[in-house]
């Protein structure tokens, strides 16, 4: 799934900036980019993309008069430098609001939300999320996870295929899994349901991993993995 975005920001180097983000996810597509509201009223008839990065403060009409403007928006993500226009924009029903400068742990956010969105209104051929590591945006399936480590402000993720880094923290990266498929066993530790082996004691097996059961997270697992109690 590709999603189609243009960038608007009458400064050059914000607007190579947000470009830049946008190209590190695989499933963003710049299609346009452009310095003026009128440009983009232009550039959004033409091109019809599914989502606009949207600078405030522009020379003549401002991205918010821009929106007013528009009977059938795209999906709006603002970005600004000054925060007292959040309240504005979410009243015009923007998706996300993107204080400068951005960000690479913001814009994942942003995208994640944006790739569920869509996710929900376009057949994907399998689950996936995006996460940051080393600095660019990298596909990982769901299927393909064994367990997922917290270090700190880290999140070390195990594939079958590879380890990822990412400077985030469990509960964060939590949220952008499914509920029903993924069981937090341990303060440190996330698993998938479905890639459970055995139960031995307090430890959980997957493949040749051993993951440690947290004594205050242990009736809920077993609960939800065995469908009792301890």
């Amino acid at each position: 799934m590709k999603i189609s975005c243009i960038a608007v920001d009458d400064v050059k180097l914000n607007r190579e900036a947000m470009l830049d983000l946008i190209s590190s996810a695989e499933f963003m597509e710049v299609v346009g980019s452009c310095t003026t509201a009128l440009e983009a009223s232009t550039l959004l008839k033409d091109l019809q993309p599914d989502v606009i990065f949207l600078d405030i403060e522009m020379p003549g009409m401002s991205g918010l008069e821009l929106i007013k403007t528009l009977v059938h928006p795209p999906l709006i993500v603002l970005s600004t430098s000054h925060k007292e226009f959040a309240a504005e924009g979410f009243e015009m029903n923007v998706f996300d609001y993107l204080v400068k400068p951005v960000t690479h742990e913001r814009f994942l956010k942003c995208v994640n939300k944006i790739y569920e969105y869509f996710k929900k209104k376009r057949p994907l051929s399998g689950d996936q999320i995006f996460i940051k590591s080393n600095n660019k945006f990298i596909k990982v399936k769901l299927n393909e996870i064994l367990y997922v480590e917290a270090m700190r402000d880290f999140v070390v993720l195990y594939t079958d295929k590879v380890k990822l880094v990412t400077l985030m923290n469990l509960k964060e990266f939590t949220t952008q899994l499914p509920e029903n498929q993924f069981l937090r066993i341990h303060r440190s530790y996330l698993i998938p349901i479905n890639r459970v082996e055995s139960i031995e004691g307090n430890v959980v097996k997957i493949q040749n991993h051993e993951i440690p059961i947290g004594e205050s997270y242990r009736n809920k697992v077993l609960n939800q993995l065995l469908g009792k109690d301890d």
